[in-house]
């Protein structure tokens, strides 16, 4: 047995690290503690074939927006790359409601595919949530949120629709990057030499955003806009 096999891996420190920050936080309007919810987006990335880098940000994307956490402290313990990733995920608290959406859908069009990866898996849990607790209590769920059933299908609409129109013009302008699925389940992207350069790397995790999409659909199917 190697040295690194008897230590914490770098995810175990995230969901460490996590697991305090949220401490004694709920998911809105029950008794759930909050720290459910970034493990369950860890999870849906690390079964997305996501990379590690990702897999951290995504259990640790709430702790600057909704903790005493800051952004240097991610950035000096787990590195740039998963700094920078919770960095995008962040929103401005300091804006209200649907100014802070805004800014963030809108920042969503040209953002990194970790970041539009990490996004759409925060998002999918959250509706996975609604729809669960829907069934159970029906219409009376959206009176934990702000602006009920239309301003929730608003934003997650927006969020869906910037997302795949960044894609869209990755494919317009002949930039999307075959990504190879390698036998131990990590989807990474080719070489440089093997792809057209271009500001956004590539398209996002496309396993996640197709069910981020049927989520979508299957909850706002009936709303208008």
């Amino acid at each position: 047995m190697t040295q690194n096999d008897t230590r914490k891996n770098q995810i175990e420190e995230a969901i460490e690290v996590a697991a305090e920050a949220h401490h004694g936080q709920y998911r809105k309007g029950t008794h759930t503690p909050y720290i459910t919810h970034p493990y369950a987006v860890g999870l849906i990335l690390m079964e997305a074939g996501c990379t590690e880098i990702v897999i951290i940000a995504g259990i640790l994307h709430d702790t600057v927006e909704d903790t005493d956490l800051t952004l240097d402290f991610i950035r000096e313990r787990f590195g740039d790359a998963v700094a920078n990733i919770v960095d995008g995920c962040s929103e401005n608290k300091a804006l209200r409601w649907r100014a802070r959406k805004t800014e963030k859908i809108e920042a969503l069009r040209t953002e990194s595919p970790e970041v539009c990866t990490v996004t759409c898996a925060d998002k999918l849990h959250n509706l996975r949530t609604i729809i669960s607790e829907y069934d159970d209590i029906g219409d009376s769920v959206w009176d934990r949120f702000h602006g009920g059933v239309e301003d929730q299908a608003w934003y997650y609409r927006s969020i869906l629709s910037a997302i795949a129109d960044r894609d869209a013009t990755l494919h317009r302008n002949g930039v999307h990057a075959k990504l190879t699925t390698h036998a131990n389940g990590v989807t990474q992207h080719p070489p440089d030499d093997q792809k057209t350069p271009t500001p956004l790397d590539s398209t996002i995790n496309p396993q996640i955003f197709r069910q981020f999409q049927q989520a979508v659909a299957y909850l706002f199917q009936g709303d208008t806009e």
